[in-house]
Protein backbone atom coordinates (compact mmCIF):
# COMPACT_ATOMS: atom_id res chain seq x y z
CA UNK A 1 0.00 0.00 0.00
CA UNK A 2 0.61 3.44 -0.55
CA UNK A 3 -0.80 7.27 0.89
CA UNK A 4 -2.11 8.81 -2.06
CA UNK A 5 -4.05 11.32 -0.33
CA UNK A 6 -3.97 13.30 2.99
CA UNK A 7 -6.10 16.05 4.48
CA UNK A 8 -6.05 17.34 7.88
CA UNK A 9 -7.52 20.35 10.58
CA UNK A 10 -7.08 20.89 13.48
CA UNK A 11 -7.37 24.26 15.45
CA UNK A 12 -3.85 26.24 14.03
CA UNK A 13 -3.44 24.21 11.34
CA UNK A 14 -4.91 22.85 8.20
CA UNK A 15 -3.75 20.62 4.91
CA UNK A 16 -6.11 20.30 1.95
CA UNK A 17 -5.82 17.56 0.11
CA UNK A 18 -2.23 16.43 -0.88
CA UNK A 19 -1.51 14.03 -3.48
CA UNK A 20 1.20 11.78 -3.64
CA UNK A 21 2.59 9.54 -6.40
CA UNK A 22 5.17 6.92 -6.02
CA UNK A 23 7.94 9.10 -5.68
CA UNK A 24 6.52 12.73 -4.30
CA UNK A 25 9.11 16.01 -3.80
CA UNK A 26 7.20 18.83 -1.69
CA UNK A 27 8.90 22.04 -2.22
CA UNK A 28 7.41 25.89 -0.89
CA UNK A 29 9.21 29.31 0.53
CA UNK A 30 10.00 29.15 4.06
CA UNK A 31 6.97 28.78 6.44
CA UNK A 32 4.99 27.31 3.68
CA UNK A 33 4.50 23.95 6.00
CA UNK A 34 6.65 21.61 4.14
CA UNK A 35 7.97 20.03 7.48
CA UNK A 36 5.00 20.48 9.51
CA UNK A 37 3.36 18.58 6.64
CA UNK A 38 6.00 15.46 6.98
CA UNK A 39 5.43 15.73 10.76
CA UNK A 40 1.89 15.60 9.72
CA UNK A 41 2.43 12.08 8.39
CA UNK A 42 4.49 10.97 11.21
CA UNK A 43 1.51 12.29 13.42
CA UNK A 44 -0.90 9.84 11.69
CA UNK A 45 1.87 6.78 11.68
CA UNK A 46 2.04 7.27 15.09
CA UNK A 47 -1.78 7.25 15.96
CA UNK A 48 -2.05 4.07 13.61
CA UNK A 49 0.59 2.64 15.83
CA UNK A 50 -0.39 3.50 18.71
CA UNK A 51 2.94 5.56 19.70
CA UNK A 52 0.45 8.61 20.36
CA UNK A 53 -2.48 8.50 22.57
CA UNK A 54 -5.59 9.75 21.11
CA UNK A 55 -5.43 13.26 22.87
CA UNK A 56 -5.78 15.39 20.44
CA UNK A 57 -8.47 17.00 18.84
CA UNK A 58 -8.19 17.14 15.27
CA UNK A 59 -10.22 15.51 11.60
CA UNK A 60 -8.16 13.13 9.50
CA UNK A 61 -8.88 12.13 5.71
CA UNK A 62 -6.36 9.63 3.80
CA UNK A 63 -6.65 7.17 1.16
CA UNK A 64 -4.04 4.36 0.53
CA UNK A 65 -3.61 2.69 -2.48
CA UNK A 66 -2.22 -1.08 -3.56
CA UNK A 67 -0.79 -2.07 -6.53
CA UNK A 68 -3.22 -5.05 -7.12
CA UNK A 69 -5.86 -1.49 -7.40
CA UNK A 70 -7.48 -1.54 -4.18
CA UNK A 71 -8.39 1.69 -2.64
CA UNK A 72 -8.96 2.42 1.29
CA UNK A 73 -10.42 5.47 2.31
CA UNK A 74 -10.15 6.22 5.87
CA UNK A 75 -11.57 9.32 7.91
CA UNK A 76 -11.76 9.15 11.84
CA UNK A 77 -11.72 12.72 13.99
CA UNK A 78 -10.51 12.87 17.77
CA UNK A 79 -11.02 14.91 20.29
CA UNK A 80 -8.95 16.10 23.46
CA UNK A 81 -11.25 16.31 26.08
CA UNK A 82 -11.49 13.24 28.73
CA UNK A 83 -8.34 12.23 27.66
CA UNK A 84 -8.78 11.73 24.61
CA UNK A 85 -11.76 9.69 22.36
CA UNK A 86 -12.12 8.54 18.96
CA UNK A 87 -15.47 10.63 18.05
CA UNK A 88 -15.72 9.30 14.27
CA UNK A 89 -14.74 6.91 12.27
CA UNK A 90 -15.49 5.49 8.87
CA UNK A 91 -13.68 3.05 5.83
CA UNK A 92 -14.39 2.82 2.70
CA UNK A 93 -12.95 0.30 -0.02
CA UNK A 94 -13.39 1.00 -3.79
CA UNK A 95 -16.21 3.37 -2.78
CA UNK A 96 -17.70 1.17 -0.56
CA UNK A 97 -18.71 1.71 3.15
CA UNK A 98 -17.12 -1.61 4.71
CA UNK A 99 -16.80 -0.10 8.52
CA UNK A 100 -18.53 3.03 10.57
CA UNK A 101 -18.50 3.79 14.51
CA UNK A 102 -21.76 4.93 15.36
CA UNK A 103 -23.06 7.67 17.98
CA UNK A 104 -22.86 4.91 20.99
CA UNK A 105 -19.18 4.40 20.51
CA UNK A 106 -20.07 1.06 18.69
CA UNK A 107 -19.01 -0.40 15.08
CA UNK A 108 -20.21 -1.59 12.77
CA UNK A 109 -18.07 -3.22 10.29
CA UNK A 110 -18.26 -5.83 7.56
CA UNK A 111 -17.07 -9.21 7.73
CA UNK A 112 -15.87 -10.76 4.88
CA UNK A 113 -15.70 -14.10 5.61
CA UNK A 114 -19.64 -14.00 6.81
CA UNK A 115 -20.24 -11.95 3.43
CA UNK A 116 -22.58 -9.40 6.34
CA UNK A 117 -22.13 -6.98 8.75
CA UNK A 118 -21.63 -7.46 12.52
CA UNK A 119 -21.23 -4.74 15.49
CA UNK A 120 -18.07 -4.38 17.79
CA UNK A 121 -17.47 -2.42 20.61
CA UNK A 122 -13.54 -0.76 20.57
CA UNK A 123 -12.70 1.39 23.33
CA UNK A 124 -13.53 4.69 22.99
CA UNK A 125 -10.14 6.04 23.02
CA UNK A 126 -9.11 3.46 20.29
CA UNK A 127 -9.20 3.90 16.62
CA UNK A 128 -10.24 0.31 14.99
CA UNK A 129 -7.49 -0.15 13.52
CA UNK A 130 -5.53 -0.52 17.15
CA UNK A 131 -7.79 -3.14 18.36
CA UNK A 132 -10.04 -5.15 15.42
CA UNK A 133 -7.58 -6.98 13.85
CA UNK A 134 -8.36 -10.40 11.66
CA UNK A 135 -6.90 -10.56 8.43
CA UNK A 136 -9.87 -12.74 7.28
CA UNK A 137 -12.68 -11.15 8.46
CA UNK A 138 -11.30 -7.46 7.90
CA UNK A 139 -8.47 -7.23 5.38
CA UNK A 140 -8.85 -3.67 5.10
CA UNK A 141 -8.27 -3.11 8.43
CA UNK A 142 -5.23 -5.36 8.59
CA UNK A 143 -4.38 -3.18 4.90
CA UNK A 144 -4.24 0.09 7.12
CA UNK A 145 -2.75 -1.35 9.98
CA UNK A 146 0.50 -2.64 7.47
CA UNK A 147 0.60 0.38 5.91
CA UNK A 148 1.50 2.19 9.21
CA UNK A 149 3.78 -0.71 10.65
CA UNK A 150 6.32 -0.45 7.56
CA UNK A 151 5.78 3.47 7.08
CA UNK A 152 9.71 4.60 7.88
CA UNK A 153 11.47 7.99 8.12
CA UNK A 154 13.46 10.65 9.29
CA UNK A 155 14.45 14.56 9.56
CA UNK A 156 17.48 14.39 7.34
CA UNK A 157 18.61 17.76 8.73
CA UNK A 158 18.92 16.63 11.90
CA UNK A 159 21.33 13.53 11.46
CA UNK A 160 24.47 14.28 13.48
CA UNK A 161 27.41 12.43 13.81
CA UNK A 162 27.38 11.86 17.53
CA UNK A 163 23.53 11.14 17.74
CA UNK A 164 22.02 7.90 16.97
CA UNK A 165 18.74 8.45 14.24
CA UNK A 166 16.57 6.52 17.05
CA UNK A 167 17.32 9.99 19.41
CA UNK A 168 16.52 12.72 17.09
CA UNK A 169 13.35 14.80 18.01
CA UNK A 170 10.77 12.91 15.73
CA UNK A 171 10.67 10.21 13.50
CA UNK A 172 9.13 7.26 12.37
CA UNK A 173 12.08 5.07 13.47
CA UNK A 174 10.75 3.57 16.58
CA UNK A 175 12.60 0.33 17.42
CA UNK A 176 14.76 0.42 14.71
CA UNK A 177 18.83 0.41 15.57
CA UNK A 178 21.15 3.21 15.13
CA UNK A 179 22.99 3.19 11.83
CA UNK A 180 26.29 1.08 12.64
CA UNK A 181 23.85 -2.06 13.70
CA UNK A 182 21.82 -0.99 10.41
CA UNK A 183 24.62 -1.38 8.04
CA UNK A 184 26.09 -4.64 10.97
CA UNK A 185 22.80 -6.29 9.28
CA UNK A 186 23.39 -5.51 5.85
CA UNK A 187 24.57 -8.48 3.33
CA UNK A 188 28.13 -8.44 2.06
CA UNK A 189 27.00 -8.35 -1.64
CA UNK A 190 24.37 -5.19 -0.54
CA UNK A 191 27.78 -3.60 1.79
CA UNK A 192 29.30 -3.77 -1.79
CA UNK A 193 26.57 -1.68 -2.89
CA UNK A 194 26.58 0.74 -0.49
CA UNK A 195 29.94 1.40 -0.75
CA UNK A 196 30.16 1.78 -4.73
CA UNK A 197 27.25 4.39 -4.40
CA UNK A 198 29.03 6.29 -1.26
CA UNK A 199 32.12 6.52 -3.38
CA UNK A 200 30.12 7.97 -6.31
CA UNK A 201 29.22 10.61 -4.60
CA UNK A 202 32.66 11.81 -4.40
CA UNK A 203 33.89 10.55 -1.08
CA UNK A 204 37.01 7.95 -2.39
CA UNK A 205 36.51 5.33 -0.03
CA UNK A 206 38.30 2.00 0.39
CA UNK A 207 35.87 0.30 3.36
CA UNK A 208 33.21 0.57 5.48
CA UNK A 209 33.99 -1.62 8.60
CA UNK A 210 31.58 -2.30 11.99
CA UNK A 211 33.35 -2.03 15.67
CA UNK A 212 31.49 -2.73 19.01
CA UNK A 213 33.31 -1.66 21.89
CA UNK A 214 31.78 -2.72 24.88
CA UNK A 215 27.73 -1.57 24.87
CA UNK A 216 28.83 0.70 22.33
CA UNK A 217 29.13 0.42 18.56
CA UNK A 218 30.44 2.80 15.64
CA UNK A 219 31.48 2.37 12.03
CA UNK A 220 34.84 3.38 10.38
CA UNK A 221 35.31 4.09 6.83
CA UNK A 222 39.28 4.22 5.26
CA UNK A 223 39.63 6.41 2.58
CA UNK A 224 41.89 6.10 -0.82
CA UNK A 225 45.39 6.94 0.28
CA UNK A 226 44.80 7.18 3.59
CA UNK A 227 45.66 4.33 6.21
CA UNK A 228 44.41 5.74 9.40
CA UNK A 229 40.52 4.74 9.73
CA UNK A 230 38.20 7.42 10.39
CA UNK A 231 35.22 6.54 13.36
CA UNK A 232 32.35 7.62 11.82
CA UNK A 233 31.62 10.04 14.96
CA UNK A 234 34.50 12.11 13.60
CA UNK A 235 33.10 12.36 9.81
CA UNK A 236 32.01 15.54 8.43
CA UNK A 237 28.49 16.70 8.64
CA UNK A 238 27.45 15.89 5.02
CA UNK A 239 29.38 12.97 4.99
CA UNK A 240 27.92 10.76 7.96
CA UNK A 241 24.25 11.92 6.65
CA UNK A 242 24.90 10.71 3.21
CA UNK A 243 26.05 7.66 4.60
CA UNK A 244 23.08 7.38 6.90
CA UNK A 245 20.63 7.80 4.33
CA UNK A 246 22.25 5.05 1.82
CA UNK A 247 22.36 2.97 4.94
CA UNK A 248 19.19 2.70 5.55
CA UNK A 249 17.51 2.51 2.62
CA UNK A 250 20.18 -0.39 1.71
CA UNK A 251 18.29 -1.30 5.08
CA UNK A 252 14.96 -1.03 4.01
CA UNK A 253 15.46 -2.90 0.89
CA UNK A 254 17.02 -5.86 2.17
CA UNK A 255 14.40 -6.07 4.54
CA UNK A 256 11.54 -5.76 2.06
CA UNK A 257 9.35 -4.15 4.68
CA UNK A 258 9.49 -0.50 3.73
CA UNK A 259 5.69 0.66 2.10
CA UNK A 260 6.54 4.66 2.70
CA UNK A 261 9.49 6.33 3.48
CA UNK A 262 9.05 9.67 4.39
CA UNK A 263 12.61 12.57 4.31
CA UNK A 264 12.13 15.80 5.59
CA UNK A 265 14.94 18.12 4.38
CA UNK A 266 16.53 15.44 2.13
CA UNK A 267 20.13 17.00 0.63
CA UNK A 268 20.03 19.75 3.43
CA UNK A 269 23.55 20.96 3.88
CA UNK A 270 25.04 19.11 0.94
CA UNK A 271 26.82 20.69 -1.49
CA UNK A 272 25.93 20.84 -5.55
CA UNK A 273 27.49 18.12 -6.77
CA UNK A 274 26.60 15.75 -3.65
CA UNK A 275 23.15 16.83 -3.13
CA UNK A 276 22.23 16.32 -6.89
CA UNK A 277 24.17 12.86 -6.85
CA UNK A 278 22.48 11.71 -3.66
CA UNK A 279 19.34 12.75 -4.75
CA UNK A 280 19.29 10.88 -7.81
CA UNK A 281 20.60 7.66 -5.81
CA UNK A 282 17.87 8.05 -3.14
CA UNK A 283 14.86 8.81 -5.60
CA UNK A 284 16.31 5.68 -8.14
CA UNK A 285 16.39 3.42 -5.14
CA UNK A 286 13.14 4.08 -4.04
CA UNK A 287 11.48 3.61 -7.41
CA UNK A 288 13.44 0.70 -8.21
CA UNK A 289 12.63 -1.54 -4.97
CA UNK A 290 8.87 -0.37 -4.67
CA UNK A 291 9.47 2.05 -2.13
CA UNK A 292 6.94 5.19 -1.89
CA UNK A 293 9.07 7.98 -0.93
CA UNK A 294 7.97 11.17 0.40
CA UNK A 295 10.71 14.02 0.97
CA UNK A 296 10.43 17.69 1.65
CA UNK A 297 13.43 19.94 0.69
CA UNK A 298 14.27 23.40 -0.73
CA UNK A 299 17.20 22.59 -2.01
CA UNK A 300 17.13 23.72 -5.99
CA UNK A 301 19.94 21.77 -6.96
CA UNK A 302 17.95 18.56 -6.18
CA UNK A 303 14.39 20.19 -7.30
CA UNK A 304 16.07 20.35 -11.01
CA UNK A 305 17.54 16.28 -10.82
CA UNK A 306 13.45 15.66 -9.99
CA UNK A 307 11.07 15.21 -12.29
CA UNK A 308 8.10 18.08 -11.39
CA UNK A 309 5.73 15.31 -12.14
CA UNK A 310 6.81 14.29 -8.56
CA UNK A 311 6.21 17.93 -7.25
CA UNK A 312 4.04 19.16 -4.75
CA UNK A 313 4.40 23.04 -4.35
CA UNK A 314 2.60 24.20 -0.92
CA UNK A 315 1.75 27.24 -0.10
CA UNK A 316 0.10 28.61 3.16
CA UNK A 317 -2.78 31.07 3.43
CA UNK A 318 -2.85 31.39 7.25
CA UNK A 319 -3.66 28.51 8.81
CA UNK A 320 -4.33 26.24 5.58
CA UNK A 321 -1.68 24.95 3.21
CA UNK A 322 -2.36 23.94 -0.04
CA UNK A 323 -0.99 22.20 -2.80
CA UNK A 324 -0.10 22.53 -6.69
CA UNK A 325 0.21 19.37 -8.91
CA UNK A 326 0.26 17.25 -11.91
CA UNK A 327 -3.11 15.71 -10.57
CA UNK A 328 -5.07 19.26 -9.78
CA UNK A 329 -3.42 21.31 -12.19
CA UNK A 330 -1.91 19.24 -14.97
CA UNK A 331 -2.52 22.05 -17.74
CA UNK A 332 0.35 24.56 -15.67
CA UNK A 333 2.72 21.55 -14.99
CA UNK A 334 2.59 20.03 -19.04
CA UNK A 335 3.08 23.90 -20.31
CA UNK A 336 5.91 24.77 -18.08
CA UNK A 337 7.68 21.49 -19.88
CA UNK A 338 7.94 23.74 -23.24
CA UNK A 339 9.17 27.22 -21.78
CA UNK A 340 12.88 26.01 -21.64
CA UNK A 341 13.15 26.98 -17.80
CA UNK A 342 14.64 24.71 -15.15
CA UNK A 343 12.84 23.20 -12.87
CA UNK A 344 13.86 25.24 -10.13
CA UNK A 345 12.49 28.30 -12.31
CA UNK A 346 9.12 26.94 -12.35
CA UNK A 347 9.26 27.29 -8.62
CA UNK A 348 11.29 30.70 -8.13
CA UNK A 349 10.21 32.98 -11.19
CA UNK A 350 6.61 34.54 -12.01
CA UNK A 351 5.42 31.94 -14.13
CA UNK A 352 2.36 30.39 -11.67
CA UNK A 353 1.67 33.98 -11.38
CA UNK A 354 1.26 34.66 -15.01
CA UNK A 355 -0.78 31.38 -16.12
CA UNK A 356 -2.85 30.94 -13.08
CA UNK A 357 -4.41 34.91 -13.82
Amino acid sequence: MRLSKISYQDTNWQLDGLDFGGLSLLIGKNSAGKSRTIMTIDLLVKFLTQARPMAWGAKWNFTLEADSGIIINYAFATQSRNGGYVSHEEIMQDGNRVLTRRADGSVRLYNRSLGEFEVANPPSNKLSVQSIRDLRKYPYIEAVANWADSAFGFKFGNISPRSATRNMEYGILTGLDEIPFLFHSLHPESKTTLTAEFNSLGYNIVDIQFHERGPDSYLSVRELGLEKRIPHYNLSQGMFRSLAILIYIEYLKSQRRASTLIVDDLCEGLDYDKAIKLGKIVFQKCQSNHIQLIASSNDSHLMDVVDIDCWNLLRRDGKVVKALNIKNAPTLFEKFRFTGLSNFDFFASDYILQHQQ
